[in-house]
């Protein structure tokens, strides 16, 4: 097999659509000789922000000079994106062997219909640990309890936020989501969390009461403080941190940054070596492409994954916040899952132009869906352009030099935006779901 035919074989998986479940992924691993048993993890969950918070954490560690994994999803552009140490991605050659011995053992074991997820974690902790990646920070693919990732025994758990998302797989309550985020929660094993909603606060506690594990809330045992434009304090075990610098845009990543600080300072007491100096370096220089990105000037251009009714807010108040523009462009592809009448609500009024689009996703939001809730009108500055980079490319022939050009709606409209606008971009790769 050769990286292409590897990727079509992954990419196959995906018939097996997304099963909820842990059976498939401890059978999988224990043939490949359970390699998380090796990894001393810290495992992320929530709905928004807990892919910044896990590169904040690992930006820290690797200033502290750690090898630190770091295991997420979606990809962006290429697979190999949720699989890197440090700034290391995973070996597309290692890709192609790992793709082909764990192909080969699921045949020998009759192990049939195993996900894209499970496939793609298993290679993750075989890598790692193969590696010796340490410590190796675990985002969840959906939910918590029923994730393929629910395998390990983290040294901290740490849950960002809750709202309503997934509600096919994970119920139609705030309450009976956060249950199946709270499946993180390991006995005796710290929490650190950013939820604010009552209902979900009593029920973290509750858990965490009954498993003997202490839990550290942002703004009650945590806190921070802006203090300018990108700036804040921080308030944590062990004093106070005054002048950080998150290298992410927006004040939700402040509160992003917050959680990690707190996971950091846990891991010293894990035995982990982190100085005051390694989280103010790691704070400013974690990059996260796709969130928040500026990939252009003259007219700016931004990249933000935002999928839902709370990172749309977000990013419409970062929009205001810190950019500078004349006109507002906006381009978005959307998954049909959504709530697109929220989403236009939220994004859509204050833009001079809307570019809807549909990336190359099956589960991508139709001409035909979007028309239930907006009328599509040249002369209203509402268009309809179905390829990605056809859209993008209207917008950048459109925009003056002092506009701002807004991509987001799915992290794959963003990933495919992405993949044109760097140099000598194309789009061919497509995405996946998990």
């Amino acid at each position: 097999m050769d990286y292409l035919e590897s990727i079509a074989y992954l990419f196959g998986l995906q018939r097996f659509g997304i099963k909820l479940g842990l059976s498939n992924i401890k059978t999988l691993l224990n043939l490949i000789g359970n390699p998380h048993k090796r990894l001393r993890c810290i495992h992320i969950a929530g709905t928004n922000g807990k892919g910044s918070t896990a590169l904040f954490l690992q930006s820290m560690l690797q200033q502290a000079g750690y090898r630190a994994g770091l295991f997420t999803s979606p990809h962006l552009i290429d697979v190999t994106e949720r699989i890197r140490i440090n700034d290391t991605e995973i070996q597309k050659q290692r890709v192609v062997q790992l793709v082909k011995e764990i192909r080969q053992m699921c045949k020998e074991a009759a192990l049939d219909a195993i996900t894209f997820f499970e496939f793609i974690t298993a290679m993750a902790f075989k890598y790692f640990a193969e590696q010796q990646a340490d410590p190796v920070i675990v985002e969840v693919g959906m939910g918590g309890r029923l994730d393929a990732t629910n395998i390990i025994a983290p040294l901290l758990s740490i849950i960002t936020s809750i709202s309503l998302e997934h509600q096919m797989y994970l119920g139609n309550t705030l309450r009976q989501i956060a249950g199946e985020k709270a499946g993180i929660i390991k006995k005796n094993t710290p929490l650190v969390t950013g939820v604010t909603q009552p209902v979900v606060i009593e029920l973290f506690a509750g858990i965490c009461r009954a498993a003997g594990s202490p839990m550290y809330r942002l703004g009650k045992e945590i806190k921070s403080t802006k203090t300018g434009p990108m700036l804040f304090n921080y308030r944590g075990f062990s004093g106070i941190l005054q002048g950080l610098n998150p290298g992410l845009i927006g004040d939700h990543q402040i509160r992003n940054a917050t959680m990690a600080l707190a996971a950091a300072e846990l891991l010293r007491e894990k035995g982990y070596i982190i100085h005051a100096a390694h989280m103010y370096q790691g704070i400013k220089q974690a990059r996260w492409p796709g969130r928040m990105e500026v990939m252009r000037q003259n007219p700016t251009v931004l990249l933000d994954g935002a999928h839902n009714p709370e990172a749309w807010q977000v990013l419409r108040k970062s929009l205001k916040e810190y950019f500078s523009y004349k006109r507002l462009f906006m381009v978005i592809g959307v998954m049909q899952d959504k709530d697109i009448a929220r989403m236009i609500e939220i994004l859509t009024p204050e833009a001079h132009t809307v570019i809807f689009c549909k990336p190359k996703m099956e589960r991508a939001a139709t001409r035909e869906l979007l028309g239930k809730h907006v009328s599509f009108s040249p002369s209203k500055r509402v268009l309809w352009i179905e390829d990605s980079a056809r859209a993008v490319e209207r917008a950048l022939a459109t925009a003056s030099a002092d506009d701002l050009i807004c991509i987001t709606g799915s992290l794959f409209t963003v990933g495919e935006a992405r993949e044109y606008l760097l140099p000598g971009g194309s789009i061919t790769s497509g995405r996946i779901p998990l």
